[in-house]
């Protein structure tokens, strides 16, 4: 059952009317954009069967903006992808994102369009996922937004109700999630507070026989800060939902998920020191680039154990540390503890504990080109596992 919101409406209304116009490019068109090309190597028990790889991935991203002489800005974004695992099947070329923000009336906009959901901290379990968003914004007064949204939150990727959404999602079938909220947003000298209430509605056609029950709803609570405050750079979000969920195995029950994330660092002279700590319960899973350690980040570690939160209920504390060396080197070292509740790792089904040691460098070659290797061992408290270790080596190119 396929629903559209009445905002979602609107903006289709508005965006196909500018589209069937003549646009009149205020400004240049901007392009810009990364080239990465990645050696991983990965060994050892890992959230995939495959172990013992060696691969080499690339991607290029490229981005296009421009605004028209209303003011209206206009933003897409290719992706062009080669998978790091696999028999490259899944290798892609994607309009990743493809949205327009409209100011109106001096202090409203509106947005509308595929876009990556970045909301609030890297720990927000969709951060990174696309989406498919409208959003009315008001500014009352200055430093302070307060928004209405509904977006796509899953389109026929999965059956199940995940704890995060977007097309990234895993699986395969037909289902049709809803979301709409309310929200707000305050800057505070360097730092940006917000907090926001989502309503989330199943809507996936389901047969007679069919263990899945649509119309189950879900209410996500959650509040962010991040920027800088006491000369210290802060992350902080919490999430906290309730109602019902589904599983296509299982079927309907209570839904009591619960995440929460700090992080604090601080610069002295040319060292940084950093804490982190998180919590998920319930079945919470964060985002895929968790800036807490090495395996926790797809980007740094390929984020070997998956998803924070994927195997049961976990917490993490991490200590951080970077020193530059030099203008352009900088030294890199983590050292974390993650403690699974019941983890369902690798064919286990028990209480794990991981030790994480990381090293690593990144050298600044220039205004558009980094380099950098990391290193990262997961020592396991389980002796049936056997130790993870990765090495990451990329070439960034920005331009």
């Amino acid at each position: 059952m396929k629903k559209l919101g009445l905002l979602s409406f609107a903006t289709c209304v508005a965006v196909s009317s500018m589209m069937a116009g003549n646009i009149e490019i205020a400004s240049d068109l901007k392009i810009s954009g990364e080239a990465e090309v990645r050696g991983i190597s990965v060994k050892g028990d890992t959230d995939t069967v495959k172990k013992d790889k060696q691969v080499i991935d690339s991607e290029i991203t490229l981005k296009l903006d421009f605004k028209t002489l209303e003011s209206v800005a206009v933003h897409t974004s290719i992706k062009l992808q080669n998978d790091a695992w696999g028999d490259n099947s899944n290798d892609t070329f994607e309009w990743e994102e493809a949205y327009v923000t409209v100011p109106f009336n001096e202090n409203k906009l509106l947005i509308a369009g595929r876009i990556n959901d970045t909301y609030g901290t890297p720990f927000y379990g969709s951060n990174g996922d696309k989406i498919d968003l409208a959003l009315l914004g008001y500014t009352p007064v200055e430093n302070v937004l307060l928004y209405a949204f509904d977006f796509k939150a899953v389109e026929g990727k999965n059956e199940d109700q995940n704890s995060f959404f977007g097309v990234n999602s895993n699986g395969a079938g037909v289902g049709d999630f809803d979301a709409y909220g309310l929200g707000g947003q305050v800057t505070l000298d360097k730092l940006l507070v917000g907090g926001r209430y989502v309503y989330l509605q199943n809507n996936t056609e389901t047969s007679a026989n069919s263990n899945i029950y649509n119309e189950a709803t879900s209410h996500m609570f959650n509040a962010f800060a991040m920027g800088e405050i006491a000369g210290l750079d802060l992350q902080t979000q919490i999430e906290k939902r309730t109602g019902d969920k589904t599983k296509s195995s299982l079927g309907q029950s209570d839904e009591k998920m619960f995440g929460a994330y700090l992080k604090v660092s601080k610069q002295i002279s040319d060292l940084n020191v950093g804490f982190a700590a998180l919590t998920t319960k319930d079945g919470y899973v964060s985002g895929e680039n968790l800036p807490v350690s090495y395996l926790t980040n797809d980007e740094l570690g390929t984020a070997a154990i998956g998803r924070v939160g994927s195997y049961g209920d976990t917490s993490i504390f991490a200590l951080n540390f970077a020193y530059d060396l030099t203008k352009e080197l900088t030294l890199e070292s983590n050292v974390a503890l993650h403690n699974i509740k019941d983890a369902t790792f690798s064919g286990i089904n028990k209480d794990l504990k991981i030790t994480e040691f990381d090293a690593g460098l990144a050298y600044k070659l220039n205004n558009s080109v980094d380099l950098s290797l990391r290193y990262a061992l997961g020592s396991f408290d389980e002796s049936s596992l056997e130790d993870m270790q990765t090495v990451v080596g990329a070439v960034e190119v920005k331009f």
